[in-house]
């Protein structure tokens, strides 16, 4: 799936969540969606839906977060890396 530029705002993926909630079919909320100028498929929305339920299930324990953080600020400001972390 390829999302579009808009969609990784957090409002715009909790409208498609509550749009979900609410019954709407997916293919409407595509639609919906589209019309707002954010163009997905029916496979987008449910792809999205799927996503954002399973959010949240597990923990990350706070130490392997914390060490995550720490690895990306270092790969921030490495020269060498090929490409940006």
């Amino acid at each position: 799936m390829e999302l579009t530029q808009h969609i990784h705002r957090a409002e715009n993926i909790k409208a498609i969540h509550d749009l979900h909630q609410a019954g709407l079919c997916h293919n409407v909320i595509a639609v919906f969606m589209s019309a707002e100028g954010i163009h997905l498929t029916e496979q987008d929305v449910s792809t999205i839906v799927n996503t954002y339920d399973a959010l949240g299930k597990e923990k990350a324990p706070t130490r392997k977060v914390k060490a995550l953080i720490a690895a990306k600020k270092l790969g921030q400001h490495d020269e060498s890396l090929p490409c940006p972390v």
